[in-house]
């Protein structure tokens, strides 16, 4: 199967350290080697989550990032906060990540955690700034969808 989905609740220890889901690990790329056995890229994600990047995808982000021009303030801010707060992670032979202290920060990580499967990558989440996230967004679901199964990707008014 491609891509990762679900959502997993787990515990990171005081180490920092969390395991990743196993029906995470097993998800397998077109050349039907593991995802999640090279090195990760582990960075900030989007509405206050981390987000867990697996090679090919980290890949494609930095294509898409090296083609956007460097005189663009916006841009400049995004790539300082992105690859600043970027590091390169791998599962130990239990499937535990090491998170670290700058990204438990960042997310405001407790010992409980959310996993997230999101298709091309892999979010971390507070579960209760992941409740909030989803409160905020409640009722769009349908309309989003809606949008975007009939190919109009346009935001809302």
């Amino acid at each position: 199967m491609f891509g990762f989905y679900g959502l997993y609740h787990t515990t990171m220890d005081d180490k920092g350290r969390f395991a990743l889901p196993a029906k995470l690990r097993s998800v397998v790329g077109k050349d039907k080697k593991p995802l999640l056995e090279a090195d990760l890229v582990l960075t900030k994600g989007l509405e206050g989550c981390l987000t867990l990047y697996p090679p090919e995808e980290w890949a494609d982000i930095q294509d898409r990032l090296s083609s956007l021009t460097f005189t663009r303030k916006d841009f400049r801010f995004f790539g300082r906060r992105f690859y600043s707060s970027a590091g390169l992670v791998s599962p130990d032979r239990n499937g535990r990540i090491l998170i670290p202290s700058h990204l438990v920060k960042e997310a405001a990580l407790t010992k409980d955690l959310m996993v997230i499967g999101v298709n091309r990558w892999i979010e971390i989440w507070n579960p209760e700034r992941y409740q909030y996230y989803l409160e905020q967004f409640s009722g769009s679901y349908e309309d989003v969808a809606e949008r975007l199964f009939a190919g109009d990707e346009r935001q809302p008014e």
